[in-house]
C-alpha cells in the first residue's frame, strides 16, 4: 500500500473529457479539473473554482492547453500557463 492509501494500478480511470469534470476539490472550490469547454465557460461560473485552480482543456484533435485561475472564486480569471 502506498502512503496515500491506494495503489495506482487499482484506480478506476476517469471518464473521457467532455463537459468540465472536477478531479480534486477543496473547501475553497475546485482545484483541478479537465474538459473540452472553453476557459470562458469556467470564468462565467462564480463561486466554483478556487484561486490557483488548474484546468486542462483536453482535446483529442489539436493542442491541449493548461489554464490557471489567477482570479478568485467569486471572480475567476483563467489564463494560459506558459513555460518560458
Amino acid at each position: 500500500m502506498s502512503e496515500f492509501g491506494f495503489e495506482a494500478e487499482t484506480m478506476v480511470p476517469a471518464p473521457a473529457a467532455g463537459t468540465v469534470r472536477a478531479i480534486f476539490t477543496t473547501e475553497d472550490g475546485i482545484l483541478l479539473c479537465y474538459g473540452t469547454d472553453a476557459y470562458t465557460v469556467l470564468e462565467a461560473e462564480t463561486g466554483k473554482y478556487a484561486p490557483g485552480c488548474l484546468y486542462i482543456k483536453s482535446l483529442t484533435a489539436g493542442t491541449s492547453i493548461l489554464y490557471v485561475n489567477e482570479g478568485t472564486a467569486a471572480s475567476p480569471d483563467f489564463d494560459v500557463v506558459s513555460v518560458a
